[in-house]
């Protein structure tokens, strides 16, 4: 049986793990929403430049530090050699964030649904014994992996709506560990709530660049 798992993860892991890069960077559609800007308002501004967003937890350069702090309106200058950068704030806002630990299992990696339940059954194994960050570690197949599953903080307009959905249920209790398949991406999911919700800073500006 050891043997099975040992070539089992050998195969698994040879194979790069690019599968759900995407899992908390979706589509981006409720910028509006989030930051109380009229839709007509924002494509004005996104006709001026580029729009960016600013994370107090994620961003922890001087600029990002300044303009957080900074009111809606206000403009930073950064300067090259032969144009500035302006950043102006047109939105603050604190946005619910959350985030876990997960472990990601590919169903379209397993040739059988014999060994795809078996691979479930090693993880279910282990649960009892050894740390959710340690069997992520080894068993997920994701990016996040070498992070023990680590989401980092996410929010609901950047990550696929169904993961989203059942990993932020309120109905789970903190550190509990629960299990779920999302169809759509062919995906399960094993996840550890390790957070509770956080409203976290964010500012949105418009970067423009300006010739000398």
């Amino acid at each position: 049986m050891n043997k099975f798992y040992f070539t089992l993860l050998f195969v698994l892991f040879c194979i790069p793990l690019n599968a759900q890069r995407n899992l908390f960077n979706q589509r981006y559609d409720e910028i509006s929403k989030d930051f109380n800007i009229d839709g007509n308002e924002l494509k004005v501004y996104q006709n001026q430049g580029k729009l960016i967003i600013f994370n107090e937890e994620k961003h922890k350069t001087k600029l990002a530090k300044k303009l957080l702090k900074s009111r809606r309106g206000k403009t930073r200058t950064i300067k090259r050699a032969y144009y500035n950068l302006e950043y102006e704030v047109i939105g603050k806002e604190k946005i619910p964030h959350y985030r876990v630990r997960y472990i990601f299992i590919d169903k379209n990696k397993f040739e059988t649904n014999e060994a795809f339940n078996a691979y479930l059954k090693k993880i279910r194994s282990l649960l009892d014994d050894v740390t959710f960050k340690s069997i992520a570690m080894q068993y997920s197949m994701d990016y996040q992996q070498n992070v023990g599953g680590d989401s980092g903080w996410f929010k609901q307009g950047k990550t696929h709506s169904e993961f989203f959905k059942k990993a932020t249920a309120s109905n789970k209790l903190a550190d509990e560990i629960f299990e779920f398949e999302v169809p759509e991406i062919n995906a399960y999911y094993f996840v550890k709530k390790t957070h509770s919700k956080q409203d976290i800073k964010e500012v949105l500006v418009v970067e423009t660049k300006v010739k000398k």
